[in-house]
């Protein structure tokens, strides 16, 4: 009796083994995984996923991440503040429509932050405002600009661009006045014959 066991044991324990590596496998595919370490989080129906600041370490900064919106209705992303700094909305109120998905970052809706203290290697709060969602505080990672993010920052503030475009002084004529008069009749006066008498 005692082979018997034995033999039901050898038997069930690959059976076992397997299976609970297949359990193993099926849960790791069905998790999500935060790509470069970004931050996820939730504001009501809206989810916050790997949120994270590209900063140059001297003042600006960019968003990325991932806005999804799971509510039965649609809803807007009207303000973040980075650090102490409201971010700029390149263009305005970003809108967030039921089961859509958002993107912020330098090839998509931009989300920029000037005079903002943010050291690449520590964290920054960075506040959600939105329409309908709650307001929602994340501490995102500060990443350097470089390698995948070398070009990620804007070059300049929106506004410092507007005045450069402004102060530009108008083409000036490229001619010279001339104080020449204008020309005089080439031929010379013919004089009259007088009838004879």
């Amino acid at each position: 009796m005692k082979v018997a066991v034995r033999r039901l044991v050898l038997v069930a324990a690959p059976a076992l083994v397997l299976g609970v590596a297949g359990c193993g496998i099926h849960e790791q595919t069905q998790r999500w995984y935060p790509a470069d370490n970004g931050v996820n989080a939730e504001a009501g129906d809206v989810g916050l996923r790997n949120i994270q600041v590209v900063s140059d370490g001297e003042g600006t900064a960019t968003l990325v991440g991932t806005l999804t919106n799971r509510g039965g209705s649609d809803d807007e992303l009207v303000e973040v503040i980075i650090g102490d700094v409201t971010g700029e909305l390149a263009d305005g109120p970003l809108d967030l429509p039921v089961s859509g998905v958002t993107h912020l970052g330098p090839d998509a809706d931009r989300v920029d932050a000037f005079d903002v203290d943010a050291t690449p290697g520590r964290t920054v709060s960075v506040e959600f405002r939105f329409e309908n969602a709650p307001r929602t505080t994340v501490r995102a990672l500060v990443r350097p600009a470089e390698g995948h993010y070398a070009e990620a920052l804007p070059a300049q503030p929106a506004e410092e661009q507007a005045d450069e475009a402004t102060d530009e002084p108008a083409d000036e004529p490229t001619g010279e006045p001339t104080d020449q008069p204008a020309e005089e009749p080439t031929g010379e006066p013919t004089e009259t014959e007088t009838p004879s008498e």
